[in-house]
């Protein structure tokens, strides 16, 4: 007898919650898609909606890729085959309530009260309530109009709650997952530039000398009622010393990556290599700074392209400053896939391997 069995009822899911995380299934799904979860009567009045919130096109890539990708199973189905997916969206009313009892059993009776009543969009999150690197975000109102107006005013949190819950969870993942392949790289790194980050075992090395790391991932990205088309994901990690504040002033990162990866990427005919692209034919760049794991870091989305050649794709870039050794340590990672409308996937990937910077 398998030593987890398979749980027929949430509310035996429940039961099962109560052991440790270590007991339940692995979460399922892709990165960037989200199952959301109500009576059919409120998923097809909020169909509009829900578009207008989750099918908003990603200004950093073309052709439209939506923020999430969604599902809508009814409690009945969710119940069926959706309760391991690693995002799942409640929507919860008044009225339905009691479809939707099982799935909000972790929730005092008082609280759902509280937040239906509530005039803002206030949201509530539940970790690993039926599969292990799972987020489940509640949003609640009084009836159908209430809810519409809560998911569409409260939108932005909303979008960057579910993306940051599948970063973490995704990057938890990878971690419990790592068979340690990479460990011997991922101590050299740190050895080498003071600073390191896991490097997921699907990962290879490509190149290594003591300025510079490339690894890269191959695989096959399965198209429906198509051939499979080959995909390339690849990480970037390197270090320079750090001069003054004008070394985070965006020509100059822009202007250091393309010094490194001329020399480290070429293309596949002599005298072609990889660089920044910047033009009316490629989406913008967007630049952010923020704290990643205590550190000052500027980020930065861009479009990288092999000069000469019709090969393009997009990348992200962490420049964190290191005080104490006075340099600065760089973790890109970008995303090659020819004709393939589906890059937010491994570019969110990249972003949760960032995440074990450290």
């Amino acid at each position: 007898m398998k030593k987890i069995l398979v749980c027929f009822s949430l509310l035996f899911l429940l039961a099962c919650n109560q052991n440790t995380v270590e007991e339940l299934p692995t979460a399922v799904g892709k990165l960037g898609s989200l199952v959301i979860v109500s009576d059919d009567e409120t998923l097809k009045t909020l169909n509009i909606t829900l578009q207008a919130v989750f099918l908003q096109p990603l200004p950093y890539l073309p052709a439209g890729e939506p923020i999430f990708e969604y599902l809508k199973p009814n409690p009945e189905t969710f119940q069926k085959l959706f309760y391991n997916h690693k995002s799942i969206l409640v929507l919860v009313t008044n009225d339905n309530q009691e479809k939707l009892s099982e799935l909000l059993a972790p929730i005092s009776s008082k609280t759902i009260e509280k937040l239906l009543n509530d005039t803002a969009p206030t949201f509530m999150f539940k970790a690993n309530l039926f599969a292990k690197y799972q987020h489940v975000v509640y949003v609640f109102g009084k009836d159908n109009n209430d809810l519409s107006q809560k998911l569409l005013k409260g939108q932005v949190k909303l979008l960057e709650s579910l993306v940051d819950f599948e970063l973490k969870d995704q990057s938890e993942k990878l971690i419990a997952t790592n068979n340690n392949k990479n460990i011997g790289y991922e101590n050299k790194i740190k050895k080498i530039f003071g600073m390191s980050i896991k490097i997921p075992e699907m990962f290879v090395l490509r190149k290594e000398s003591d300025s510079v790391f490339w690894f890269q991932y191959d695989a096959k990205e399965q198209l429906k009622g198509e051939p499979d088309v080959l995909k390339s994901v690849g990480l970037i990690i390197h270090s320079y010393p750090y001069k003054d504040t004008s070394d985070f002033l965006y020509s100059k990162i822009i202007t250091k990556r393309d010094s490194v990866l001329k020399y480290l990427i070429p293309g596949e005919l002599p005298g072609t290599y990889m660089g920044s692209t910047e033009s009316k034919y490629y989406p913008p760049r967007f630049r952010n700074i923020i704290e990643l794991n205590d550190n000052y870091t500027s980020k930065i989305r861009g479009w990288w392209s092999v000069m000469g050649l019709s090969q393009a794709g997009p990348f992200i870039r962490y420049v964190i400053h290191q005080p104490k050794l006075n340099r600065i340590f760089i973790f890109e990672g970008f995303v090659y896939k020819p004709n393939i409308n589906t890059k937010e996937r491994d570019l969110r990937l990249i972003e949760s391997i960032a995440l074990s910077i450290h």
